[in-house]
Formats: structure tokens, C-alpha cells, sequence
């Protein structure tokens, strides 16, 4: 199981023709991001060489299921930038892969892999001899502990090569498979100007959301919560009877509703309105700061009383309007729409669009895989 952890999600790059590209196909689009090493300092912000968001012409798994309609889209998006090569790094989809938070001790005479092993084997019986793991070391204030908290990935290993193949089928030459959330963690420890301080990633998704935490440099939580877009457009149809088109089209005009909660002079029916989805959406908001805080407090145990510094959003949510504020009451923190680009410098030709920048995220991490960040 280790030795397919390896070979399959380590592998090293062989090829010259430029650093491998991020390659992240999200729900609905194929986002790509590449950057080069233009001699700049080790610790200078690295040179965004090409990034692309390419929306898809059919549903997700029926693209990746259909060899000729992937080909077409990656040379479409490859030709969208300026890109060198074809090697990538990409992540499974979120589906095909489950995310263990583990603890692990570490007996004398064993190694960390083997400790990981035993314990994946325990949780998983057979399952695991069908698996392919790897897995991340979660910061801990106490370094010389024998006891380990880790983030284990397991994907089954048909999952794994139906993906190496279709990646290979559209012209692409994967030389490693990551992890979404150590990507995520890359990303944001790129962007720390202080490695003392943790901060929160809040990703929206359409029907679960994922808090990812880190710490410095380096990962310190991921986990799942039941928090999402379909969640938010099916109790707004609901309360008003409407479409969930017509809910959905609400939410992006109107958001989830400013937090004046006294009308001001002048209001008009639009004020109305975000009062209105304030309302209707106040349990969901509410489901969502008890998460907030339970991971506050997590983060302080496991830091020995340190706090979150700030808070990122991303994912389609993170694009309504009043979010930023909203999100500003429920974690008393600062709170900032995620820019991934940010974390690099641009190359003189290359102007990131506002499309690009919403889902590159992903991309980015993986892009980052192998410099110093994480």
C-alpha cells in the first residue's frame, strides 16, 4: 500500500519542457495554472506563467467518461494560454476520495509510514489492500510527541488509474497526484506574510462546504461541514415558493442581506429583499457559526491557546454580495474574498481575468506543489 502511495501520488517529473500545471477539474469548469522559474529568489513569489478557466460543454463525469470530448476541452484550454509542456499535477475529484483525520502512534523500531498503515488497515479491513493512501502530517504544537495527528487520503485503486488514464487519454502526461486539501494549505502558506499566525479557509461548495485550517506553513485541519449553495437556493425557494432558478438568481442579485437590521431612511424594496433572505436564511447562518467555533476552539487546543488571525472565503458562495460582512459577525474576525493570485507575481503579458480568479484556487495549489510553501 505504501509503495503505491509512492509511485502513484510522489512520482518525480522527468521531463524539461517547464514546471508541471496545476489541473483542477472543478464541478463545473476545468481551471489550469502554471508557473515558471524566471531566476528570481528562492523565496521571491513565483512567476504565473499561464492560468485558464474553460467551462464545461457537458456534465463532469460524462466528460471524463468520454475520451474525444476531454481531449478537445484540455486543447481548448491549452490554447487559451501561453503553456509550456503538457505535464500536470492534478487531484482526484472530491467523490472518488475520502480524507481520514487519524491519530497515529509511533512505536519505537517503527517509521511514521508504518504507523499510517497499521492504522489505515484497522479502519478500512480489506478495503485498504484495494486502496491507494497517502497521507499529511498536521502540525502540532508538540513536535516531539510519538503521537501523530495526520490527514490520510484514500482513494480505490480502480478510481486512481481510471483517472491517471484519462488524464493520459486527453493528451496529458500526470506526473503526480496531490492531495485538494495539502494543495489548499500550499496556497494559503504562500500567501502568509506572518508563519505564527493560523488562518481559516472557508470553500463553498454546492451541497457541503470545507474549513481548512493552517498554521504557519503547514496544514493543521480539514474537515467537511453541511453547509452549501443547494442548501441556501432550496430553503429560500421553499420560503417563498419560488423556482430554485429564481432563488439562486436572488441570491446572487441580492446576497444574504446586509446586517442592518433597523431600516434607514430612504430604504427601498431592495433593502427589503436582503432583509427578507437575512431572515429566511438565518438558521443556516446560524448551523454554520457553531462550526466556526468549534473549530476556534480546536485550533486554540492543539496551539496551546493561539487564535485564528483571519479568515478566507472561497467557492461559490464566497460571490454574493453582504457575504463578506456576514461572515465578519459570525467569526468576529477579519474576513476577505480569497485572491489565489496573490500569492504570485504575473508575468508581463498575463492579466488574470475576474473568472479566473474565482476557481483557480485548486489549480494553484497544485501548481505550487514542490516549492518551498508546505
Amino acid at each position: 500500500m505504501m509503495a503505491s502511495l509512492r509511485t502513484l501520488f510522489g512520482k518525480a517529473a522527468s521531463s524539461k519542457s517547464g514546471a508541471p500545471i496545476g489541473v483542477d477539474f472543478a464541478a463545473q469548469r476545468l481551471n489550469m495554472l502554471q508557473i515558471e522559474d524566471d531566476g528570481a529568489q528562492a523565496n521571491a513569489a513565483p512567476l504565473v506563467r499561464a492560468a485558464v478557466s474553460v467551462p464545461y460543454p457537458l456534465e463532469r463525469a460524462q466528460l471524463l467518461a468520454d475520451p474525444r470530448a476531454l481531449k478537445s476541452l484540455v486543447r481548448e484550454a491549452l490554447a487559451g494560454g501561453d503553456f509550456a509542456g503538457r505535464r500536470v499535477v492534478a487531484a482526484l475529484p472530491p467523490s472518488e476520495v475520502r480524507i481520514l483525520p487519524l491519530t497515529v502512534h509511533v512505536a519505537a523500531g517503527q517509521n511514521e509510514q508504518q504507523a499510517v498503515a497499521r492504522v489505515v488497515r484497522d479502519q478500512l479491513g480489506a478495503a485498504a489492500l484495494e486502496s491507494v493512501v497517502d497521507y499529511y502530517q498536521v502540525r502540532s504544537a508538540d513536535a516531539s510527541s510519538s503521537e501523530r495527528q495526520v490527514l490520510a487520503a484514500v482513494a480505490s485503486n480502480a478510481h486512481v488509474h481510471a483517472y491517471l488514464d484519462a488524464l493520459r487519454g486527453a493528451g496529458l502526461e500526470p506526473v503526480a497526484l496531490d492531495i485538494g486539501p495539502a494543495a489548499i494549505a500550499r496556497l494559503l502558506a504562500a500567501m502568509q506574510e506572518d508563519y505564527e499566525q493560523s488562518v481559516l479557509l472557508v470553500n463553498f461548495g454546492a451541497s457541503k462546504s470545507f474549513l481548512t485550517v493552517i498554521w504557519g506553513r503547514r496544514l493543521m485541519l480539514d474537515r467537511e461541514v453541511d453547509f452549501g449553495e443547494t442548501q441556501l437556493v432550496d430553503k429560500l425557494a421553499r420560503a417563498l415558493g419560488l423556482s430554485p432558478e429564481v432563488a439562486l438568481t436572488l441570491l446572487h442579485e441580492h446576497g444574504v442581506g446586509s446586517a442592518e437590521r433597523v431600516p434607514q431612511p430612504g430604504a427601498g424594496p431592495q433593502t427589503d429583499i436582503g432583509r427578507t433572505i437575512r431572515e429566511i436564511l438565518y438558521q443556516e447562518f446560524a448551523a454554520l457559526a457553531e462550526e466556526l467555533v468549534r473549530t476556534q476552539v480546536y485550533v486554540a487546543s492543539r496551539t496551546r491557546g493561539s487564535a485564528l488571525s483571519r479568515v478566507y472565503l472561497n467557492g461559490s458562495v464566497a460571490r454574493y454580495p453582504h457575504i463578506r460582512p456576514r461572515m465578519e459577525e459570525l467569526v468576529r474576525l477579519p474576513v476577505e474574498i480569497l485572491d489565489p493570485f496573490r500569492a504570485f507575481r504575473a508575468a508581463p503579458a498575463f492579466t488574470p481575468t475576474f473568472t479566473v480568479a474565482q476557481g483557480i484556487a485548486l489549480a494553484a495549489g497544485l501548481a505550487l506543489r514542490g516549492r518551498s510553501h508546505g
